[in-house]
């Protein structure tokens, strides 16, 4: 039963287009749709660790046995890492098109929201980058190195972002803000 919304159509293509939220559609393992987030957080994993994220959502998909016709069609979230150990979480969500091949994934990466925090504990530009980078695992020379400042630095900005925030220790940071 399908329910018409009062009004204007729905551009729903619009709409998941500009989500910042990564989503995938596949069918019968093969990529049938992407949108723009998806393709920025796949080439991004591609160039940072030479890993290509389709294949490692058909591996999982596969894994989790959504492409068979005979199992009931079940969603299911779970945290997948890349080769860095960088979490993404994964919701694989079947679409009932009858015979089982179709499911909508989207994939969130831990820290992307990093406008979102910087407004919500008074964050620097410049903080707001250092806290996703923790959030992403990095180290202080690590990130010292991707932003081309020095580790005493990163270590600075560290220091006033856990003041900010109100935390004592990367953990309780990655807490907070995870």
């Amino acid at each position: 039963m399908s329910t018409a919304l009062p009004g204007p159509p729905v551009d729903f293509a619009a709409i998941v287009n500009g989500l910042r939220l990564a989503v995938f559609v596949l069918q019968r393992s093969r990529i049938v749709y992407q949108n723009e987030a998806a393709v920025r957080l796949r080439d991004r994993l591609q160039k940072d660790y030479q890993v290509d994220l389709v294949v490692m959502l058909r591996d999982h998909v596969l894994r989790i046995g959504e492409f068979d016709p005979a199992a009931p069609p079940t969603s299911a979230v779970t945290l997948l890492t890349d080769p860095r150990g960088e979490p993404l979480y994964v919701h694989v969500l079947p679409i009932p098109d009858g015979t089982g091949t179709t499911v909508a994934i989207s994939v969130r990466e831990l820290g992307i929201e990093r406008e979102a925090f910087a407004r919500r504990y008074g964050l620097s530009p410049r903080e707001a980058e250092v806290a996703e980078l923790v959030l992403r695992g990095y180290g202080n020379p690590a990130i010292a190195g991707m932003l081309g400042i020095t580790p005493a630095t990163a270590k600075r900005h560290l220091t006033r972002i856990f003041d900010k925030i109100g935390v004592d220790s990367r953990t309780q940071l990655v807490s907070r803000l995870a």
